[in-house]
């Protein structure tokens, strides 16, 4: 039996009745879903009926095209979106000043092309000075980097200790303001897989990624009619741990600290040569979770004229108190600290 698609349709219209207020169906019991279902497959359009589907069909199309002929104008093509009709007067809790900045921005294709090319004809990379820092930008009362005099070229580093696992470090850095000097020359020598610290900053620091133990060089200008030798242990503590120094701009937040005791290595009361002293120092830190890790210090610190050059080493309290390995490594760097003056 062939089935037109009308009969079809009656048939389906005769079985379920849509209710359009409540939304839902009730089945009736003309014919069961499986004898609908059977019926509809057997059913094949009519001449008639094809023809309609083909003049729908090129309908759809056409109505497609325009569409796509409509999004395709240059007119219509736009990057960005329609803010025209936010309001901007009115209560609640918008933000009347973000709105009147949406509606001034332009976030059209045209709009971003011109702003790109204005920021590739007036943007310029930075320029690498070669210059040392001008001491006189540095604040005198507290420690800072003592900056490298050539900061376009990494440092000299050579394979150094018995068994070759050592660096030895040869640099320059800058003379105390107002010096005849042209530079310092600093030598130390630490584990060849310390990792280098803001190395395009100037300074100098180094850490090693296993334990966090550190070492900084530090330069800070001496208090009037003060020595390093005279140089009381509490006016160290303040000059190296000064909230704007930079031991604590590297990121912690220092408590408690402490210079415990200072001998003095070298004595040069007369100039001929740097006076050279050594300090043990105590501290904690505060990470930004709230831990408190305990650590000591040694520092090395030599005089040139009016300045001091320190070699800090940094680790944790319960080891370097303990003695072992870690006790050893930084009483090494501290012990091969040179000045050339």
């Amino acid at each position: 039996m062939k089935l037109s698609i009308a009969t079809c349709l009656l048939l389906v219209t005769e079985t379920y009745a849509f209710q359009s207020n409540s939304g839902s169906v009730q089945r009736s019991s003309s014919y069961g879903l499986q004898e609908l279902t059977m019926a509809l497959h057997a059913a094949k359009p009519t001449v008639e009926e094809s023809t309609s589907r083909r003049s729908f069909s090129y309908s759809l199309m056409k109505a497609a095209g325009l569409g796509v002929g409509f999004l395709l104008s240059p007119e219509n093509a736009f990057a960005g979106i329609d803010v025209s009709g936010l309001q901007v007067e009115g209560g609640g809790g918008g933000n009347a000043n973000l709105a009147q900045q949406l509606k001034a921005y332009d976030g059209s294709g045209t709009a971003r092309v011109k702003e790109v090319k204005a920021l590739e004809t007036t943007t310029t990379a930075p320029k690498r000075t070669e210059k040392p820092l001008d001491q006189t930008a540095l604040d005198s009362k507290v420690a800072h980097w003592a900056y490298r005099a050539n900061p376009g070229f990494g440092p000299s580093l050579k394979k150094a200790g018995p068994l070759g696992n050592l660096y030895r470090l040869n640099d320059v850095v800058v003379p105390p303001t107002g010096s005849k000097l042209r530079s310092v020359g600093v030598q130390f020598e630490f584990p060849f897989d310390w990792l280098q610290l803001d190395k395009f900053t100037g300074g100098i620091q180094y850490v090693d990624q296993r334990n966090g133990d550190k070492l900084y060089l530090l330069q800070a200008t001496l208090p009037p009619d003060t020595s390093l030798a005279s140089l009381s242990k509490s006016v160290l503590g303040d000059l190296i741990f000064d909230p704007e120094g930079s031991v604590s701009k590297t990121g912690q937040t220092i408590e408690d600290y402490k210079v415990v005791n200072g001998q003095t290595l070298v004595e040069c009361p007369a100039g001929s040569c740097a006076t050279r002293r050594r300090f043990k120092i105590k501290y904690a830190t505060v990470t930004g979770n709230g831990l408190r890790v305990e650590r000591r210090g040694l520092v090395d610190a030599y005089q040139v004229e009016n300045e001091i050059y320190m070699l800090m080493t940094s680790s944790n309290a319960v080891k370097f108190e303990k003695g072992g390995s870690e006790r050893e490594t930084v009483e090494n760097i501290v012990n091969s600290f040179v000045l050339d003056i």
